[in-house]
């Protein structure tokens, strides 16, 4: 970036009296940030009731926010979740750069090898299901199908000796209760902290207690087992901080898989969705994919070591992460005065970055909208690539996410050509991540 000279405020963007920006964040909050902020050079301030922002959809500004100078800010009030606890998703500071180092431990090793075998048999009972949808002609739930899928699988990793389906679908349903409540809560006229006796305070109490009390005895029972690495769980059990040696106690253990959990189920099976909803809508992609899978897997179960060669299928999914991020927007606390491009950027400023405004900005994607796998045959803007965000707070669990949907798509497309259970558009809804509008329905055909 090129400042120019001498530091100049923030635009502001009018609002309506009282509620600023509000109906166009209540009605689309992920393109209410990218429009407001593009109509003013990709930086804005704007307001939602009393809460104040900075809008950001210019990628060099959100790399300056992100990499450049990420130690003047830290995630903003947006992750708290009295739910999940102390987790990596909810801190920040000295105390999540420890977290940070210790938890890593956990994705070292064997975890994706573990992974693998787990994503599959659960890729098979789908299978097994797409089967006789196929025989029968009914069509199938493209969502739902793969929020069950990546929530049992995201359990059985995490507590493979502890969890079933329903057990599994209990987990999520508590997690997303706690989420919607504290969307709620964040962007209400006033943020009453944790402890009011509020409907949402209540209904956040009632959530933790819920996940509290079915993880507590597993973590105790693993804590009197001999040791093993049989999921993520035993894998947190036997970390030691590299510079104390210090375990993590069982406070510790229980935010942290509450927070795996989190952060693993929803993101990728919204991914999924998308990405086979596009792999449905584009033949000609579903042909190649096809022709790559029977090529490189010859009807084998899909291994660890397979999946880097299957490139296309690679391609495929950056694509469907660009066009639809299930993180669609990061937010950022400014700690410490600082300036973008010579804006200055005030201590306590509060910054919504968005993610899905550099992912369809035409300055590195040309004709963005369009669904085109080639794009990452070859180097792409990766500074205009940010699926997983990017610096300090890089999702530790990008490769888990990645292996699981490699695993699940190529199986799915070693046995069926999906096809469109109808030709309305699926349009993008923000929630927790960028989700389907409505329910996918999809038509199995047997290869």
């Amino acid at each position: 970036m090129t400042a120019p000279a001498g530091p100049r405020a923030v635009p502001r963007a009018p609002g309506l009296p009282i509620v600023g920006h509000a109906p166009q964040m209540a009605k689309a909050p992920h393109l209410a940030v990218i429009d407001i902020a593009r109509r003013y050079g990709g930086i804005v301030a704007m307001n939602v009731f009393h809460h104040k922002f900075i809008a950001v959809s210019n990628a060099d500004y959100i790399r300056h926010v992100l990499v450049g100078a990420q130690q003047r800010y830290v995630r903003s009030y947006h992750y708290e979740n009295p739910v999940i606890g102390a987790g990596l998703l909810t801190t920040d500071g000295p105390s999540w750069l420890v977290r940070r180092r210790q938890v890593n431990i956990a994705f070292r090793g064997d975890s994706l090898e573990r992974l693998v075998p787990t994503a599959s048999a659960e890729a098979e009972h789908l299978v097994a299901r797409w089967t006789a949808a196929a025989r029968s002609g009914t069509t199938v739930g493209l969502v739902a199908d793969m929020q069950r899928l990546a929530v049992t699988v995201m359990g059985r990793s995490l507590l493979s000796t502890g969890i079933d389906a329903d057990s599994a679908a209990f987990f999520a349903d508590k997690v997303r209760t706690a989420t919607r409540l504290m969307r709620k809560r964040n962007y209400g006229l006033v943020r009453f902290p944790n402890w009011a006796p509020t409907p949402v305070s209540r209904g956040l109490h009632r959530s933790r207690v819920a996940l509290d009390a079915f993880l507590r005895p597993i973590i105790a029972e693993r804590r009197a087992a001999p040791p093993a690495r049989r999921d993520m769980l035993d894998a947190l059990l036997a970390v030691r901080d590299p510079e104390t040696g210090i375990a993590l106690n069982d406070a510790e253990i229980l935010d942290e898989t509450k927070t795996l959990f989190v952060a693993g189920f929803e993101t990728t099976s919204t991914a999924l969705s998308w990405t086979l909803h596009l792999i449905s809508r584009h033949p000609e992609v579903s042909e190649r994919l096809a022709e790559e899978v029977d090529r490189e897997l010859g009807g084998r179960t899909p291994e660890l070591a397979d999946l880097a060669r299957l490139s296309y299928l690679s391609q495929i999914m950056n694509e469907s992460m660009r066009l639809y991020p299930a993180v669609y927007t990061l937010g950022r606390e400014c700690i410490e005065r600082d300036e973008i491009d010579g804006y200055v950027i005030p201590k306590g400023s509060v910054m919504l970055l968005s993610v899905l405004a550099v992912h369809h900005d035409e300055k590195y994607w040309p004709d963005p909208e369009a669904f085109r796998p080639e794009r990452f045959a070859s180097e792409y803007p990766r500074q205009a690539f940010l699926p997983f965000a990017t610096g300090k707070h890089v999702c530790i669990g990008n490769n888990f996410a990645l292996t699981e949907m490699a695993v699940v798509i190529a199986m799915i497309a070693q046995r069926f050509r999906l096809v469109p259970g109808d030709d309305l558009p699926v349009e993008a809804r923000a929630n927790v991540t960028l989700i389907p509008a409505r329910e996918i329905p999809l038509q199995i055909v047997e290869r």
